[in-house]
């Protein structure tokens, strides 16, 4: 513990802003309404989209890290391409970096207070799907995963180092991009045309500028 509390002052003020928003998104990631939401169980319409999510998470938190650690003794284990990868404008990148993901963990609790027991880990289908109205979903489709990418993005960012974002972008763009195509497909299978309507009035993850309209049961991770 003393160990932990030692690290954390040794890190700039964005860094240990940077590290509670991460735990933050953990804390919040678990909160889920019912036993169906909280389920790892996944179907065959998930098509491992829940484990592209959970594995692309890792990239910008490790490399947040070993960013950190590039101006103390463990920097000399760290090649030199990643160390020279300096982020100009600190501390401002690294403040910047803190508040897009901690914009990233209110999105992401809003929709999951406005879904609650349907905000499930993996995508399922299931029996009784409903129409969701109001909240973010009223301006996109996948409010959720634009605050996990929010997060993860920021987190990288506010590690000044340009290879951990260029990572981080790369590999949560990829996995998320999967993980709503496969959504999208499975939602237009079970609710038809008045979703296929919905995903042509709004957009994944642009807030669009028509408010209201319809909404669709929601499976985000």
């Amino acid at each position: 513990m003393f160990d932990l509390i030692s690290g954390l002052k040794q890190l700039p003020g964005y860094g240990v802003a940077a590290v509670v928003v991460m735990l933050l998104y953990a804390v919040q990631s678990e909160v889920r309404f019912g036993k169906r939401a909280r389920t790892m169980r996944t179907g065959p319409a998930d098509r491992r989209s829940t484990l592209a999510v959970s594995v692309c998470a890792a990239i910008p938190i490790l490399g947040f890290v070993l960013a950190m650690k590039a101006n103390s003794s463990f920097a000399t284990l760290l090649p030199e391409w990643f160390r020279g990868a300096v982020l100009p404008g600190q501390p401002a990148i690294g403040w910047a970096g803190v508040v897009v993901a901690a914009c990233g963990v209110g999105l992401r609790l809003w929709a999951v207070l406005k879904l609650r027991e349907r905000y499930t880990r993996t995508l399922l289908i299931q029996d009784e799907h409903s129409i969701e109205r109001g909240g973010p979903y009223r301006w996109l489709r996948h409010p959720g995963y634009l605050g996990s990418l929010l997060v993860l993005n920021g987190i990288a960012l506010a590690s000044g180092n340009w290879i951990t974002l260029l990572a981080s972008l790369i590999a949560t763009l990829a996995a998320y991009t999967h993980r709503i195509k496969v959504e999208d497909e499975m939602l237009v299978a079970v609710l038809g045309e008045s979703y296929a309507q919905y995903r042509r009035e709004v957009k994944a993850l642009i807030p669009s500028l028509r408010a209201g309209g319809l909404a669709k049961p929601r499976t985000e991770a």
